[in-house]
């Protein structure tokens, strides 16, 4: 055996071995293995670099858009997905976390697992609420076009509360 050779170690379990290009230009930069969470969709040669301290770890985002039909208003967009920043001061950022940010945004909000769950509990109450509220539109509208038949009014009624 050559003494320059040395075995490569096995990565950490949950985290496989990839290339990453860092350096300041293409001539400079160099390729070279990191240690990759399985969950980071990256691509560290695609995107380089110029510091191994550089590197993040992110997931592919879910997103959420919410359309309407308003004059030159554009839809909102949400996105979270999970990154990590393997060098930062902070064992939080270090750790797996939801990053979670408004389109049009620059600043995240960075929730660990049990804040995202609370979120997502949240957001579950939201939608049940919304449901809630598109009902009600809709019979409104049915009422306020004329159009409502005798089992409409009714329904419209119980939703007001009034006497039947």
């Amino acid at each position: 055996m050559n003494a320059n050779l040395y075995p490569i170690p096995s990565p950490r379990p949950g985290y496989r071995f990839v290339p990453a290009k860092v350096g300041a230009t293409d001539d400079t930069s160099v390729i070279v293995l990191i240690e990759d969470p399985v969950w980071c969709t990256e691509d560290h040669i695609g995107e380089p670099v110029g510091d191994l301290a550089d590197v993040m770890h992110r997931g592919d985002a879910a997103k959420v858009c919410v359309p309407t039909f308003g004059y030159g208003a554009y839809p909102v967009q949400v996105f979270s997905w999970i990154e990590a920043d393997p060098v930062a001061k902070d064992p939080a950022f270090r750790a797996a976390h939801i990053a979670v940010q408004e389109g049009g945004g620059n600043d995240a909000s960075h929730l660990t697992p049990d804040m995202a769950e609370r979120l997502a509990d949240e957001v579950i109450g939201f939608a049940s609420e919304l449901r809630h509220q598109a009902r009600i539109a809709r019979l409104a509208n049915q009422t306020a076009a004329g159009d409502s038949a005798p089992d409409m009014d009714e329904a419209l009624r119980r939703v007001r509360g009034e006497a039947v």
